[in-house]
């Protein structure tokens, strides 16, 4: 299903589509069989699967990560792509190549590029409100599908804290052609005061990177036509292996409730879709004895 028909019109009367945040297939694959319509491929999320910052992910990376995740799922997947990777030339590519690998759609920020790593600390900066405007004209333009969603993140409420220079650039950037607007920290009462000057496209949320975390019920009363989020799921991963292997070393041994396992065993087979192959295995192993009597 392409990403754009989940953002149009009809979203906002079926209510917020949730894409929780993956980082490679087998997560993509356990978020999916959970049920969600959508998968968000964040850019820190598929950079700390290699082992390193967000500011640093390349977009070979990032397509690689992109086309093994497609393969995994039936859902859209919706790619983080950062501040597009250089000049309009590297973004037209950028646009084409995830595209190609078979996303759905993607969002493209307002941060300078080359990214800082200071950004991690707080200390964002966002290019001019023309820059950002280029960047989605050379998006939309790069495109081959018209269903193949770009989304324009902004980070201009973070960095500035400035009501009227945020919505202004929303607009501007709808009018440059996004299909949908992100903007970086904002919370749904917020998105209920502003939405009369905001621009009549889908508004996506992005955000549990820091407690409170609004609720799917309250994101879908104040508008929103979806959610992502990019950290929930490795914070969670992070916590878990951290303490289980300083245990061991610690302890000198773990403990793991058969629960536990049996649950994690139930989803290996599920993800790796194993009992079709099972059945395939068996199918194919019985017209070998057949064929040999």
């Amino acid at each position: 299903m392409p990403l754009r028909a989940l953002l149009g019109p009809l979203l906002r009367e079926v209510g917020t589509v949730v894409a929780p945040g993956a980082g490679d297939p087998l997560a993509a694959k356990v978020i999916e069989n959970a049920g969600h319509r959508a998968v968000y491929l964040g850019g820190n999320a598929m950079a700390l699967g290699l082992a390193k910052g967000q500011p640093f992910l390349t977009l070979t990376e990032t397509v690689a990560i992109v086309s093994r995740v497609v393969r995994a799922v039936d859902v859209p997947v919706f790619v983080d792509i950062g501040a597009g990777f250089g000049s309009a030339s590297h973004l037209d590519l950028a646009v084409r190549d995830i595209e190609a690998a078979g996303a759905g759609g993607l969002h493209l920020d307002d941060q300078p590029y080359p990214k800082s790593p200071a950004y991690h600390r707080g200390k964002g900066e966002v290019v001019a409100q023309a820059e950002m405007a280029r960047r989605v004209t050379t998006a939309v333009a790069a495109r081959n599908d018209p269903d193949f969603a770009i989304v324009a993140r902004t980070d201009t409420w973070r960095v500035t804290g400035d009501q009227a220079e945020t919505i202004a650039r929303c607009n501007a950037l709808a009018d440059a052609g996004a299909d949908g607007i992100m903007v970086l920290d904002l919370a749904p009462a917020t998105l209920i005061d502003w939405r009369d000057e905001l621009p009549d496209v889908p508004m996506v949320w992005i955000g549990g990177v820091a407690p409170p975390v609004p609720t799917v019920d309250a994101l879908n009363r104040a508008g929103f036509a979806m959610a992502c989020y990019p950290f929930s799921g490795v914070a969670c991963m992070l916590d878990v292996l951290q303490q289980l292997w300083s245990t061991l070393k610690e302890d000198g041994h773990i403990e793991i409730a058969a629960e536990t396992l049996n649950r994690a065993k139930s989803v290996m087979l599920e993800v790796s879709d194993m009992a079709r192959l099972w059945a395939l295995e068996d199918t194919s192993l019985n017209e070998e004895d057949d064929a040999a009597t």
